[in-house]
């Protein structure tokens, strides 16, 4: 069937030309990755001028299929051809960087960090492509919570300190009302302010005896003495004023309040010590900053083959104009029944075969440093040599998911005959647009070493728009 090329300004939308001339296409499209058009326009092409890196959408479509959409990215001069390539709107965010608040997240899905990222990236002027993210939630989440022992320990600091605080404000207010009261008492008996209040039952000796101190005398219902410098005498002042004002510096509270603030201070110093003593625990928040996170793209990637998830790139028309999606799922695509690819039918040659990977017992390492590592380990595939392997997977944080990871591992370690590509035709069997990549399709006849009876999952779809043939990567299921 025919391909039919569209050309479309970016960021504006306007269409340019609804039947590009271009030559030699080649359109592909996979499962994580973005889709690709490539050709050749010929010298003196109308819309030479509109034909710009990061600035024009190449649309392909063949009837029965869904249009592929890419940026074109790349254009050069090939004698008298204009080499043109374009990229699906998923590379969009590829060496992009993080340009909001810096962002720290608890336990987030990694699919609402895609979302967040395309959001991100939309909202910029000169960004906005109309790409809708699906809203498909996984399991998975990203961000190290903290220990909650060490919550709990934090907690203990910041209310101790808290009681800390507030038992040493009471305690300089009973200190500043102490002082008040000692500065009138001393004032009352002619003492000056920078004297000493010696409230006692015996006539104080040594340094003590001194023309700036009053000595009240416990004793002798607290008379009021002062130095002469030879004896302390009496100084005087009227008694009932001395009661008075005494009884207001002896009732500041200066003595209670300065043994609460002493335990508090003890406590406070206990729960630093608790806290001191939980290692480690504290929390890993999954992070996007502007000066470390410089690629978008990459994060997304990454996400997608840890987490893990895949992406699709899914484009339609609606009326006269395209809409664009990305596919969000742990597992994109269907088992198709109701397709097959036959050797020597829809399969133009035998496909290259090559044995699998063999072991017998996988190890899974996850999270975790030494002997406090996440581990599992699995056995099978008996009936030969026995082979150990250890697969490296630190986003695993329990034994049961590295368990899990083990079998895939195992299962995928069998040495059996396996293929990776396949070449086809567009057949009735399994017409072009009517798989996509992601779905899974039976395939049998003879590839001279091994008769195939067997189900592969396509990888990636690409296709020669001059001669109609169909390059599949796939992967056996």
């Amino acid at each position: 069937m025919t391909w039919r090329f569209h050309l479309q300004s970016l960021p504006d939308g306007a269409w340019i030309d609804r039947d590009v001339p271009l030559q030699s296409g080649q359109v592909s499209v996979a499962i994580s990755a973005p889709a690709s058009i490539s050709g050749y326009l010929p010298a003196g092409y109308a819309h030479r001028d509109a034909v710009k890196e990061w600035g024009a959408l190449l649309v392909a479509e063949q009837a029965g299929a869904a249009p592929v959409a890419a940026i074109v990215d790349m254009v050069k001069t090939e004698g008298q051809l204009l080499r043109v390539e374009a990229g699906g709107f998923s590379m969009y965010p590829t060496g992009m960087p993080w340009e909001d608040a810096d962002y720290a997240g608890i336990q987030v899905d990694p699919l609402d960090v895609v979302r967040m990222i395309w959001a991100s990236l939309q909202s910029k002027p000169g960004g906005h492509l109309g790409v809708v993210v699906d809203g498909t939630k996984s399991t998975v989440r990203l961000g190290k919570p903290e220990d909650p022992k060490l919550t709990a320990a934090k907690a203990g600091v910041a209310a101790a300190t808290t009681a800390e605080a507030a038992a040493k404000a009471t305690y300089n207010t009973a200190a500043a009302n102490q002082n008040t009261a000692k500065v009138t008492l001393l004032a009352t008996a002619g003492r000056p302010a920078n004297g000493l209040v010696l409230w006692q039952d015996s006539a104080p000796s040594g340094d003590k005896r001194s023309m700036k101190n009053l000595w009240v005398d416990k004793n002798d219902g607290n008379k009021p003495y002062v130095w002469d410098g030879k004896k302390w005498v009496l100084s005087g002042a009227d008694q009932a004023t001395i009661n008075t004002r005494l009884a207001d510096y002896n009732n500041a509270g200066t003595a209670g309040a300065k043994a609460a603030w002493d335990a508090r201070k003890k406590e406070l110093s206990a729960a630093k010590s608790k806290k001191s003593a939980i290692s480690g625990g504290e929390a890993e928040p999954f992070t996007l900053t502007w000066w470390e996170t410089h690629d978008l793209g990459a994060v997304i990637d990454t996400l997608a083959t840890n987490t893990p998830f895949e992406y699709r790139e899914s484009s339609a028309w609606s009326g006269e104009d395209i809409t664009h999606r990305i596919e969000l799922a742990t597992g994109l695509g269907t088992r198709r029944h109701d397709l097959r690819f036959e050797v020597g039918v829809n399969v133009r040659v035998p496909p290259p075969l090559q044995e699998r990977d063999y072991a017998s017992d996988v190890t899974i390492l996850g999270a975790g440093e030494g002997r406090a590592m996440v581990r599992a380990t699995v056995s099978g595939n008996p009936g030969r040599v026995r082979r150990a392997v250890v697969v490296q997977r630190k986003e695993i944080r329990s034994t049961a998911a590295a368990a899990v990871a083990a079998r895939s591992e195992v299962a995928a370690r069998t040495a059996e005959w396996v293929f990776d590509s396949l070449q086809v035709t567009d057949h009735k069997f399994a017409p072009y647009g009517s798989f996509r990549p992601g779905d899974v399709v039976y395939v049998t006849g003879d590839a001279g070493w091994k008769d195939l009876d067997t189900w592969v999952r396509i990888l990636e779809v690409k296709s020669d728009c001059v001669t109609g043939s169909i390059d599949l990567k796939v992967e056996a299921t």
